[in-house]
């Protein structure tokens, strides 16, 4: 019997796909994510090879290794990921990314070639004596280091393209008008760019925003109530701690500020006389984020890396998140829609290619890792408030 992957070598032979098997972007992702298990393999062989000839030859090397290399990132129901300091501040330009899997491949082939030589180094250095041997197991130690964090990297690019490339190809007409907003920009003048710039920034604020004005102390606060299912209570004052440090801009008229109210509700509830998903459950997170309340916006877990739908759920995945990144999702939550622009190339056999335009602007939409609000989301949120006061655009 055939497996996806001797399938696919049969379909890149020109053969019609049957129609029972996964899409083509699953089945290429699945070779991918399989030679990359196995390069982390050999990664984990090196480190055990490293930290034996350590051991026993320069112990006085070994709090300078780190750990074994991390499994490859496991995405499932309730899994949460580590909220971590804010990217470093970056240059501000307009910047076209490509993700896809043969990317993402020539990514591991890469690597692949630098363990190549790190392992050859290893035979060298069990050879070696004396100072030589030192500076040779320093050498490796860096060597693994870099290649464990290059490790990292991958395995978000990999989740990257999983998700994406299925939302894309579920979503197809949206991606098609997006494409073509996607070229235009690349070749459009500055004023045309900051105006189409202008009509996406544009936000669809949900009904259950309230607006709470202190006119005393010059303070307007969003009043966001937010479900959730999250157990950890620590966790949710974290986010809730962030998200509030994060959304808060004056200028010269007043503070602004959002207020999140999380109402907790259990897996039980949500699932109720039905069989409720257990902790690494995987399902699909739309069907998962509508079965909450309509009365508020939600905070879930289960995606393969966090994304959010505008004015409904953020969803959280096992990777890291920044700090910024995190209120970034959150303003989905009070309407805006991504400041850049997603379009996407069709590779047939290989999957899609995932094309992002990032552009000049600093703001938290635009910049997702180190963007700022601004006074204007503020106002932008109110104005669609008093033209829409009970009903959701």
């Amino acid at each position: 019997m055939l497996t996806w992957i001797g399938i696919a070598l049969v379909l890149s032979a020109g053969q019609i796909a049957p129609s029972n098997l996964p899409p083509a972007y699953v089945r290429e992702g699945d070779r991918v994510e399989q030679e990359f298990r196995a390069y982390r393999d050999r990664l984990e062989t090196l480190h055990a090879s490293l930290q034996t000839t350590i051991e026993r030859d320069a112990p006085a090397l070994l709090p300078e290794l780190r750990e074994a290399p991390p499994q490859p990132v496991i995405y499932g129901y309730q899994f949460l990921p580590r909220i971590v300091d804010n990217a470093p501040p970056s240059s501000r330009r307009v910047t076209s990314f490509a993700y896809s899997w043969p990317i993402t491949r020539g990514y591991i082939d890469g690597e692949g070639i630098k363990l190549d030589r790190t392992e050859e180094e290893m035979r060298l250095a069990t050879r070696a004596t004396g100072l030589a041997k030192n500076a040779l197991l320093l050498s490796l130690i860096s060597s693994y280091k870099s290649l464990v964090d290059n490790q990292r990297v991958i395995d978000q690019y990999i989740q990257y393209n999983r998700l994406w490339q299925r939302t894309i190809a579920e979503n197809r007409p949206r991606y098609d008008e997006l494409t073509k907003v996607y070229n235009m920009l690349q070749t459009a003048d500055a004023n045309t760019a900051a105006a189409i710039r202008q009509v996406l920034g544009q936000p669809l604020v949900p009904t259950a925003i309230s607006v709470v004005a202190d006119e005393v102390n010059h303070r307007i606060t969003l009043q966001v109530p937010v479900y959730t299912d999250i157990e950890n209570d620590g966790y949710l004052a974290l986010a809730k701690s962030v998200i509030e440090s994060v959304w808060l801009a004056r200028d010269a008229e007043s503070t602004y500020s959002v207020e999140v109210e999380f109402r907790k509700i259990s897996t039980a509830e949500l699932y109720e006389g039905e069989k409720a998903p257990e902790r690494g459950a995987h399902f699909e997170v739309g069907a998962h984020a509508a079965r909450f309340p309509t009365g508020g916006l939600v905070l879930t877990t289960g995606a393969e890396m966090t994304n959010a739908v505008v004015k409904r759920y953020v969803a959280l995945g096992p990777g890291d998140v920044f700090m910024r990144t995190l209120a970034h999702e959150f303003g989905h939550l009070l309407g805006f829609p991504d400041g850049y622009v997603r379009g996407y190339k069709d590779l047939g056999e290989m999957g899609i290619e995932i094309e992002e335009l990032t552009t000049v602007f600093d703001d938290i939409m635009s910049a997702p890792r180190d963007g700022t609000v601004l006074p204007a989301h503020f106002k932008m949120i109110l104005e669609a408030i008093k033209q829409h006061p009970t009903v959701d655009p």
